[in-house]
């Protein structure tokens, strides 16, 4: 009898230890729907020119640790679920991503406001949570082409609690083609 009630303890030990290895953090998008995701903005330097820019912020469920896996696991999301720069009728086309925390996930039922006493609440404000943008912007030279960066953050509290927010890194993964040399 108690080589029976061993052997179960074992099985039942078993089954609990394989159920739970199984249990890794699967990764998840949830994207924020915003009512205006196109803007205008005069942030390129030039006061007088006008640019248009379509924006998308998503939130990611347990973001891997590892900056190349992170960079890569957000140009595919955006090059898989983004909108086809050929079909944009703006100047610059941003992907932001988000770490998924309680601060975040409440943009996904609240729009960002603006307060009278002049603090604003946004996601944008959620410099902690921000993990990095994909974006797309005209080649100056030819309109009908695109090049796109991937742009993250270099996790450190220090600087953040001083200059209020993180280093930003920047890598140009498809970068505009040549102009034709018109004499060959």
């Amino acid at each position: 009898m108690v080589k029976l009630k061993t052997l179960r303890l074992i099985f039942y030990s078993l089954i609990i230890l394989i159920s739970c290895s199984g249990t890794k953090n699967k990764i998840e998008f949830v994207p924020v729907n915003r009512k205006d995701k196109k803007s205008i903005s005069s942030f390129s330097g030039d006061l007088e020119r006008y640019i248009y820019i379509y924006t998308e912020r998503v939130l990611i469920k347990n973001p891997p640790t590892d900056l190349e896996e992170l960079k890569k696991l957000m140009i595919n999301y955006r090059n898989k679920k983004g909108v086809p720069l050929d079909k944009l009728d703006t100047d610059l086309y941003s992907m932001g991503f988000y770490r998924y925390t309680d601060d975040t996930s409440y943009f996904l039922t609240h729009e960002s406001y603006d307060t009278w006493e002049g603090q604003t609440k946004y996601l944008g404000s959620q410099e902690q949570d921000f993990l990095g943008f994909v974006f797309s912007e005209r080649c100056p030279a030819d309109t009908i082409q695109w090049q796109t960066h991937v742009l993250w953050t270099i996790p450190d509290q220090e600087k953040l609690k001083k200059d209020g927010f993180y280093e930003l890194k920047q890598e140009n993964i498809i970068p505009c083609p040549k102009p034709k040399d018109p004499y060959q």
